[in-house]
């Protein structure tokens, strides 16, 4: 039976990131959607759905009362969820989130990218606008509340103008290389301006990534012609996520896939008269630890449902222009890594 008192919710998808990374203990909690919504005190995770009935009895460890469906429809026409979050595989996305819009669905948690490609996510963003859905797409470092500290202080002009950025990215331009850029935009667009000239090139080191997601390789330009170099590693040698920020006071190193955010200032050089270096005693703007962004999303998320105007940390709109961003840097590589310019609707 439901409570009134709660929002109701379901999961679509127990896979990893909807499921299985609340049973990694390494992992802070909560780690995955189904663990995100029983973690919430004015939330109901009434149920998941799923192809594999063996999800049901992993994600009944967590919760007894969590129900099992197959089916979408079923499961919505029966449950009348408030909020659903939708952490299937990306060739998913465009089909289970114009599903879930049709059947009423007015707040949809959404796993990245916004779909499988450039047309879909076009396609679905004009669905999105014309029925009025927030849809709030998880690119983790938008609701990672140092990062989002982090973008105020770089406005502020805690290392000056902002002069070159470097960032590395593993496993895939459109599974990973995806939140780099969405991090770049966030990060900058307020300093920089939007991403509107890229140059792509292909990975010529046999960098591992799924067959239908390669890695590539970047040069972004912002409006204001800032360069950013987006570079991919293998993630069979190890897992990264780093950037690094230059500026005319100092740097910030974002490194440790995120945890840890470093201030370098300016000194003066211990060996060469008349010149300054970055200092070797860096500051640790931030304790180096794992935030609990699933709880930010989920705040977020019903914060949209109760408040008109409340907006997305990260909406359809902000997916789609990284989904841009990506077909033309491909298109880029490509076609001889030649410029393509980037116009967003």
């Amino acid at each position: 039976m439901k409570n009134k008192s709660k929002i109701p919710v379901c999961v679509i998808g127990a896979g990893r990131i909807g499921l299985f990374h609340e049973f990694d203990k390494k992992r802070v909690k909560p780690a995955s959607h189904v663990g995100m919504w029983l973690k919430n005190k004015d939330c109901e995770l009434l149920a998941i759905c799923d192809k594999n009935e063996k999800n049901h009895f992993i994600a009944k460890k967590l919760n007894k009362k969590i129900k099992y469906y197959t089916n979408i429809k079923k499961m919505v026409d029966e449950l009348k969820p408030k909020i659903v979050s939708i952490a299937t595989w990306k060739d998913t996305h465009y089909s289970i989130t114009k599903l879930c819009i049709n059947l009423g669905i007015k707040v949809i948690v959404l796993e990245k990218p916004l779909a499988n490609n450039i047309n879909q996510a076009k396609s679905l963003l004009k669905i999105i606008k014309k029925n009025k859905v927030k849809v709030l797409v998880n690119h983790r470092r938008r609701f990672d509340t140092e990062i989002i500290k982090l973008k105020k202080k770089l406005e502020e002009g805690i290392i000056g103008n902002i002069l070159q950025v470097s960032s590395y990215y593993v496993y895939g331009l459109l599974t990973t290389g995806t939140h780099a850029i969405d991090t770049l935009q966030f990060l900058l667009e307020g300093l920089a301006g939007k991403i509107h000239k890229v140059h792509g090139f292909e990975n010529k080191f046999g960098n591992f990534a799924s067959s239908d997601d390669k890695n590539y390789d970047a040069i972004l330009q912002f409006q204001n012609g800032l360069k950013v170099t987006l570079q991919s590693l293998n993630i069979k040698k190890y897992d990264i996520f780093d950037f690094y920020i230059y500026g005319t006071k100092g740097k910030i190193l974002i490194t440790d896939i995120g945890r840890s955010i470093i201030k370098y200032k300016i000194q003066k050089s211990p060996e060469h008269t008349g010149f300054e270096e970055l200092s070797k005693r860096p500051e640790n703007l931030c304790k180096p630890k794992p935030r609990k962004q699933f709880l930010k999303l989920a705040e977020n998320a019903i914060e949209c449902l109760n408040r008109k105007n409340a907006a997305p940390l990260c909406s359809a709109t902000d997916s789609y222009k990284d989904m841009e961003i990506i077909n033309k840097i491909i298109l880029s590589a490509k076609n001889g890594s030649k410029e393509k310019k980037i116009k967003f609707e």
